[in-house]
């Protein structure tokens, strides 16, 4: 077995992969001016945006526990969790990341945590989902669950 593929696959640690981009998209951003938008509506529209990227993650926890699977992508699944949240998205927690920075960034007129929040999708798209889904196969019931329920939304 090749020792550095085996420690790279427990590097991708998907909160990592994802806020790493965001934190340098609102790290660069402050050295750069920007307008300052206190605008009310968008305060509101943001918070209710990450509020709801929050409860997606307390959903998808939630099914976690229930049905005795961990959500940390190195731990194998044993059963394919098709009720709750999972009903509507694949990767509910992958999603909340991105819904609950998406409000931040919001409330905050921050281009430079939308654009990082945008790149660690993608990355967690090419890095971790793509690789977790093939793994997924080998269960049953995966093939019926990935033909009825979307990736994303």
């Amino acid at each position: 077995m090749n020792t550095k593929f085996t420690i790279l696959n427990k590097l991708k640690i998907p909160p990592l992969i994802f806020f790493v981009p965001v934190i340098l998209g609102l790290i660069i951003e402050m050295n750069f001016s920007r307008v300052e938008a206190k605008n009310i509506f968008f305060i509101y529209l943001g918070t209710i945006i990450f509020i709801l990227g929050v409860l997606i993650m307390i959903l998808a926890l939630k099914e976690f526990y229930v049905n005795q699977e961990s959500p940390a992508p190195f731990i194998s699944t044993k059963n394919i969790i098709t009720t709750g949240i999972f009903r509507f998205t694949r990767n509910p927690m992958y999603l909340s990341f991105f819904v609950s920075t998406l409000g931040v960034s919001i409330i905050l007129f921050s281009l430079g945590i939308l654009v990082g929040s945008i790149i660690g999708i993608i990355l967690i798209h090419k890095l971790i989902v793509i690789f977790e889904e093939k793994n997924l196969f080998s269960i049953g019931g995966y093939k019926d669950y990935k033909n009825i329920t979307r990736r994303w939304i």
